[in-house]
């Protein structure tokens, strides 16, 4: 991957083939994830929610008041879905089966970090991430390639953050 920088007004880099697939590999399973159906409340899973990605994506809004937890689940899920639903989206529709150029602008730069966050968080659920751990060394521990994915999503999500910190546009 080439590094995202300003090109004008926007940013660009570009992705290689593998990077691509795996970019839109996790982006796609989080749609998927976001996409299913909510089972109702007490029929498994916290508040209606069975899947671990899924809670953690969709966490519970007051953890000590199951009720009050469901009330807030009830009045802000669904928007929370469509937005995550529509930031994946637009990570798919910017990224080419085939690597290459991404091209984004302010508001596409960052539905691209809030997805990176949570395919980052969706992992880090499927590999029990902790603070202490070094994503490269357990790659290498474990032979997990899921790993190695964490690293580098970590990468690409700490060099847009990097970028966008910086100078915003100025074609530098």
């Amino acid at each position: 991957m080439t590094p995202f920088r300003w090109k004008g007004h926007r940013l660009v880099a570009e992705l290689d083939p593998p990077e691509a697939a795996l970019l839109r590999q996790v982006v796609a399973e989080i749609r998927d994830v976001l996409s299913a159906e909510r089972p109702a409340a007490g029929s498994g899973g916290t508040d209606g929610v069975a899947d671990p990605v899924a809670q953690r994506l969709l966490p519970d809004g007051h953890r000590s008041d199951p009720d009050l937890a469901e009330d807030y689940r009830s009045l802000t899920e669904a928007g929370l879905r469509s937005e995550k639903l529509a930031d994946a989206d637009l990570v798919l529709e910017s990224v080419s089966p085939d690597g290459g150029l991404v091209d984004l602008d302010q508001d596409a730069a960052e539905a691209w970090l809030r997805t990176l966050n949570d395919v980052r968080l969706a992992i880090g659920v499927r590999l029990d991430v902790q603070e202490a751990d070094d994503p490269m060394v357990a790659a290498e521990e474990t032979g997990n390639p899921w790993w190695a994915a964490y690293s580098w999503l970590t990468a690409v999500q700490g060099l847009l953050v990097d970028v966008l910190a910086g100078a915003r546009g100025t074609g530098a």
